[in-house]
């Protein structure tokens, strides 16, 4: 049979170190964030995203050739590569924010 208050104190045990563990990790993705990239460190990683980007490719490439539009095309016009073969930049639509992650190595 189990005894409820010993499953009772790892529980509050266990929401006290998860609390404390929350704090450290938030602190550690704040100075990984300023950093700027991945820290490995003993077992411990805190990988740095720059962020997603998404750039508007059809809106940049449509003021490309028709012949580079027609070479990209098959069922559907490969913005992207239109860009590349006419050395568009285009713009961006969106961007993710930065971000960290903190992991345990295995």
């Amino acid at each position: 049979m189990t005894d409820m208050r010993v499953l009772a104190e790892k529980m509050l045990k266990w929401e006290d170190c998860k609390r404390e563990l929350d704090v450290l990790e938030g602190e550690i993705k704040e100075i990984v964030m300023e950093i700027g990239k991945t820290q490995t460190i003993g077992n411990v990683r805190a990988t740095f995203s720059q962020g997603r980007v998404t750039y508007d490719y059809e809106g940049a490439g449509l003021d490309a050739s028709d012949t580079v539009i027609l070479a990209n095309s098959k069922t559907v016009v490969d913005w992207r590569k239109v860009c590349q073969d006419e050395n568009i930049e285009p713009p961006i639509l969106k961007k993710t924010d930065p971000s960290v992650s903190v992991k345990l190595l295995e």
